[in-house]
């Protein structure tokens, strides 16, 4: 856990220095300011805590709905700004995620104090989608928000923000019965529905890695083949050319042999003829010498 929540802190430095070269590649002054503003407004609900939280300790609630209803607003331009002056990033999408959670949590625990049984299911609530939201991060999913989020996010600020002004005129929280359990049912339908998808991006990433597990073994087995294919044909190659240094047997060669072996067979024959005639002749004289005796 420890490792992977430092990998989500490098993540997002990462992302932040990915966003700062974006601003800087910027030609205008003015571009660059328009490009920071979304992410400034996201930011200052990150920064809500120190501002709502002693107020609401001095029990001031006026000024804490007013300041909560600023602070909501801030919620609905940011996003806005960003797509009319094409600066949305992803790091806009996740610093967007985090002030969400502590905005919201910031708004409840003062009420939580108060009413701990009316506030403790959307602080719980809460609490488990930025947990689901943070764990699919952790796995490199990209979690983002979706229509439904968006009206619960809707309700929730405006349950809070009543919640603050009914504390403001001492009226009773019970008349908000109904608009906290469908704020209640929406956090709960939003949890299920980033569990899913976030369920939905891991079964994909699990099939996408056993996919690129796959190709690379057919690749492996591919450039086995073909080392093998090329280190036979270096092979035939390599015996080409000792065949190639080897003397070569032509018809001429073996052409000249045979006739050296026939003139020394002809050769031969007539040595033999001679010692034969020779042979012949001395008989011959032998018998003559024999006869003329008698």
């Amino acid at each position: 856990m420890k490792d992977k929540i430092k990998k989500f802190i490098n993540d997002y430095k990462l992302i932040k220095k990915e966003y700062n070269e974006s601003i800087e590649k910027e030609n205008t002054y003015r571009d660059k300011i328009k490009k920071r503003i979304p992410n400034i407004l996201t930011k200052s609900r990150i920064l809500s805590p120190l501002v709502i939280v002693p107020i609401a300790i001095l029990g001031n609630f006026t000024t804490v709905t007013i300041i909560s209803v600023i602070f909501g607003l801030t919620d609905a331009f940011d996003g806005k700004l960003a797509r009319k002056w094409n600066a949305t990033s992803e790091y806009g999408k996740l610093l967007d995620t985090i002030a969400d959670k502590v905005f919201a949590l910031t708004l409840s625990l003062p009420l939580l104090i108060a009413n701990p049984l009316m506030i403790a299911p959307i602080v719980l609530l809460e609490t488990a989608i930025g947990g689901i939201a943070i764990k699919s991060k952790l796995k490199n999913n990209t979690p983002h928000s979706t229509m439904l989020g968006k009206i619960k996010t809707c309700f929730l600020y405006t349950s809070l923000s009543l919640l603050y002004l009914f504390k403001c005129l001492n009226l009773s929280i019970d008349k908000l019965i109904y608009l906290l359990g469908a704020t209640n049912l929406l956090q709960t339908a939003t949890a299920f529905q980033y569990y899913q998808i976030d369920k939905k991006e891991s079964k994909k990433k699990q099939m996408e890695n056993q996919i690129n597990v796959i190709n690379e073994d057919e690749n492996q087995k591919m450039n086995n083949i073909k080392n093998s294919e090329k280190s036979q044909i270096e092979n035939s190659i390599k015996y080409s050319k000792q065949e190639e240094n080897k003397p070569e047997l032509n018809k001429n060669n073996i052409q000249q042999e045979l006739d050296e072996y026939i003139k020394l067979k002809e050769s031969l024959l007539q040595n033999s003829s001679n010692d034969s005639n020779n042979i012949e002749k001395e008989n011959g004289f032998v018998k003559r010498f024999k006869k003329n005796d008698h």
